[in-house]
């Protein structure tokens, strides 16, 4: 039997981690903040409110604040990202001083699912600007009240894409971008996810890699790519570029280069 708890981190009063446990247990407990899980790999059997529910891969938990809980985990190896809301946090969401009463227990959803992931990778890196935008997808996924679509959200975020790529070569302010939209950061973080799948940073920077693919084709070095796109040295761009397209900049301008022959490139 085993529990550990590994890459814990504290990000503006905001507590992350990721527990790793085989057939152990958290007896009856309490926090004082939100508690908010996503499990990653095997079988959690949790307690909560008198109820016992197994929760499997790829489900969230919800908890909130002073709410009675336990944990027992399979034998087979368990692992979940647990991020530690402070009341706070979602208080000033609400521009209240009642604590919101969140849905508990477990759920399949896959949206929260990934706005967990993507607070748990900015907390890492400790990137301030990606946490920020991060921890208003989070809330949003938590507050969402699954209102529609309204016409004019579309309009405004087709804006915003637009101004995006018209500045590849500069890092995004969320502070300019949602006076720019006239709207809060907290709303337009939600609706620009729930309309194209991604965050503004996120689909920024998949704006920029795109861009330098196509500069790459055109027999751009890569070190003139980095600096036109505003990458702030090489190991960022081709670190970069190596997780979305699995090859170096380098390496993907000499394969293409080699295969002008055999395929045209649009």
């Amino acid at each position: 039997m085993s529990l550990s708890s590994s890459e814990w981190f504290s990000r503006n009063g905001i507590e992350c981690s990721r527990v790793n446990a085989i057939g152990s247990r958290f007896p009856r407990h309490l926090h004082d903040e939100y508690v908010i899980c996503a499990n990653l790999s095997g079988r959690e059997e949790i307690w909560l409110d008198g109820k016992v529910s197994d929760v499997f891969a790829g489900q969230v938990t919800i908890y909130n604040p002073v709410a009675v809980q336990s944990s027992l985990f399979s034998n087979d190896p368990v692992s979940f990202i647990s991020i530690h809301l402070p009341q706070a946090v979602l208080t000033e969401r609400f521009g209240t001083t009642a604590t919101p009463a969140l849905r508990e227990g477990v759920f399949n959803d896959e949206r929260l699912f990934q706005a967990i992931h993507a607070f748990d990778r900015a907390a890492r890196a400790a990137d301030e600007l990606m946490l920020e935008q991060q921890l208003l997808w989070l809330c949003g996924e938590l507050l969402d009240d699954k209102e529609s679509t309204l016409q004019g959200d579309v309009q405004i975020i087709e804006q915003v894409k637009q101004f995006l790529r018209e500045h590849l070569h500069e890092k995004p302010q969320l502070d300019a971008l949602a006076q720019r939209a006239g709207l809060s950061k907290y709303y337009l973080v939600r609706r620009f996810t729930q309309l194209t799948g991604l965050p503004p940073l996120q689909f920024h920077m998949q704006l920029r890699l795109q861009q330098a693919r196509y500069l790459l084709r055109r027999r751009v070095h890569p070190q003139d790519v980095a600096l036109q796109l505003g990458f702030y040295d090489q190991s960022h761009f081709i670190n970069t570029f190596r997780k979305v397209m699995g090859i170096t900049p380098y390496h993907y301008s000499q394969q293409i280069a080699s295969a002008q022959h055999k395929l045209p490139i649009a």
